[in-house]
């Protein structure tokens, strides 16, 4: 049959076909033949579900008995932090990423070399009428090329690269602190929870205290039944907040274990804190910290690094619009059946001048001139946002030691009232409201000193991630 019968006929059978089809009423397969349609789901209210094998998710690391067993320190889990957090492992691998970037850009520099190998079997008809013998052939092909003269254009890209990766760079380290802060934060906030835990403890025995005196009191006939059942209420009252901080407890714990890397369900023994010591201390200004963070502020220093950015970006798209010039050689050998082989070889050069791009040069470098303004202007607000987040940090911090002498003599008058009002109660000369207050008190000044050392602690942690490097003295 000949061809153009062949392919009428064709399409004769699949018009019949479609017909057929949409008079049987499956048209629908027409509006979708691949049926690309069974993904989706019955309905708009119903979820989207799926069949394919996803990618495993990772398995949460554990610690050993003997590492759980240990007392960690604010830079031993640190330390482990940084090595295991995903996201120091991610900032890293876009690092590494760059990197490779920049390789990619730095390999315009040097010739390419390509090998090609062409391989056919060709039958011809002549037209006088005879069928010419097929023939085999294969022709290896060889080719150097090289780039001479850009008018700049490999060096921009290199230097773009190169500036990217310092982006990536301070972006890692970007990460490296916020990850540091993460820990600081969780750390402080469970020595606090856990002193808090404490104190609720020592809350509940001096409540337990009271309701006893109150018992005895009672039973000999000078405390009334009212004075009993708020003691009681009172106890009720300390030992309910006592089980819900140690739950608040756990939480922090969980959340300390996830800065790490590790499974909420780890168990991390740190050391206790203690109130009679003296809060952390810092002997720098704040002038000095904003000069300080400069220069050492990762966040800062990627703006600055964009700024490179965009300035190469600049040139790469004021150069792509000049000409170029290259060289090229290529080498080959061709095997033909029934010819001899033989060889062909090339030298030449090619020179390219853009005449018109429809205007795409020309808009492409007031895009990326715009975007180093665009830089430009970020860097300066990043350099206010950063010299004002040290302002407040450091002021933050000065608040914290400030209010902690007074808190101090807060928690000592609290528990001198509490046992001169008990030892009033105890003889008659003052109610048990009056013990309850003075209860209360305490429990409150205690609060506020442990809280108050806790926000010393994390408001130094944070002026130390808005400087960019760790301040301050002495350790919990």
């Amino acid at each position: 049959m000949p061809p153009k019968a062949l392919l009428l006929a064709v399409c004769t059978v699949f018009c019949v076909a479609q017909g057929g089809l949409a008079q049987a009423g499956v048209g629908t397969w027409l509006a979708d033949p691949l049926n690309t349609d069974s993904g989706l789901s019955a309905s708009p209210a119903q979820p989207w579900t799926t069949q394919a094998a996803l990618p495993d998710l990772p398995k949460l690391q554990g610690l050993s008995v003997a590492k759980q067993a240990q007392i960690w320190t604010l830079p031993q889990l640190t330390a482990y932090a940084l090595a295991h957090n995903p996201q120091t492992a991610a900032a890293w691998d876009g690092l590494r990423a760059q990197a490779a970037s920049l390789g990619m850009a730095e390999s315009a520099w040097l010739p390419s070399l390509s090998l090609n190998t062409n391989l056919s079997r060709r039958q011809a008809a002549s037209t006088a009428g005879f069928t010419v013998p097929a023939r085999n052939s294969v022709n290896p092909n060889l080719t150097l090329s090289y780039t001479l003269w850009d008018f700049g254009l490999r060096a921009a890209k290199m230097d773009a690269a190169r500036a990217q990766e310092w982006v990536a760079g301070f972006t890692q380290n970007q990460s490296i602190q916020t990850v540091a802060f993460s820990v600081a934060q969780a750390y402080y906030q469970l020595l606090g929870n856990q002193s808090l835990v404490l104190a609720d403890e020592k809350t509940v025995a001096e409540n337990q205290k009271n309701l006893e005196a109150a018992e005895v009191l009672h039973r000999a006939g000078q405390a009334t039944i009212g004075a009993l059942y708020q003691a009681r209420a009172a106890m009720a009252q300390a030992q309910s907040t006592l089980a819900a901080q140690r739950q608040t407890v756990r939480s922090s714990e969980g959340l300390l274990a996830s800065t790490l890397g590790l499974d909420p369900q780890t168990t991390l023994r740190i050391a206790s804190l203690k109130l009679g010591q003296e809060p952390p201390q810092l002997h720098s200004a704040a002038k000095t910290l904003m000069h300080a963070a400069l220069t050492a502020n990762p966040t800062l220093q990627q703006a600055r690094a964009q700024v490179a950015v965009a300035q190469a970006n600049v040139r790469s798209a004021e150069a792509s619009g000049l000409p170029s010039l290259g060289v090229s050689s290529s080498y080959g050998y061709l095997y033909q059946g029934g010819f001899r082989p033989g060889d062909t070889w090339t030298v030449g050069f090619t020179l390219t001048v853009p005449l018109f791009t429809g205007f795409n040069t020309h808009y492409q470098i007031r895009q990326t001139q715009a975007l180093s303004d665009q830089a430009q202007s970020n860097l300066a607000a990043s350099r206010n946002s950063t010299e004002a987040t040290v302002w407040q940090d450091f002021h933050n911090f000065q608040g914290a030691i400030a209010a902690y002498p007074g808190a101090q003599s807060g928690l000592e008058n609290a528990g001198k009232a509490l046992e001169v009002v008990q030892a009033q109660y105890r003889v008659g000369q003052a109610t048990i409201q009056d013990v309850l207050l003075a209860e209360s008190t305490l429990a409150q000044a205690r609060y506020t000193l442990i809280q108050n050392l806790v926000n010393s602690y994390v408001a130094l942690a944070q002026l130390s991630q808005a400087v960019g490097m760790p301040l301050g003295e002495n350790a919990p």
